[in-house]
């Protein structure tokens, strides 16, 4: 059985274009923000476009600077600001 082996510049090439490739897809940090609410939870404001999975990712995130290992979501609401339209809370979790 014969396998072709890439060049490493070929190689090289392949990971540039598919890292941008994958953060061309991807929602950019600057439009999440977290916030702690006064009741524990954590706040996570973003914009409308975001994906519930990165939403998430930066909940968790939070969560774990607080020592906790996961978040639940908690609501959905929207918001009067114009740069994050949209806040979900999340409760951390310790499981």
């Amino acid at each position: 059985m014969k396998t072709s082996r890439l060049s490493p510049p070929t190689l090289l090439l392949l990971a540039l274009t598919t890292s941008v490739l994958l953060s061309a897809c991807a929602t950019s940090k600057s439009n999440f923000r977290a916030v702690q609410t006064s009741d524990g939870r954590v706040g996570v404001q973003t914009v409308s476009t975001a994906k519930d999975e990165e939403v998430m990712a930066v909940a968790v995130e939070e969560c774990k600077k607080l020592g906790k290992k996961g978040a639940t979501i908690s609501e959905v609401r929207p918001t009067l600001n114009d740069r994050f339209p949209v806040m979900h809370t999340y409760t951390c979790t310790t499981y």
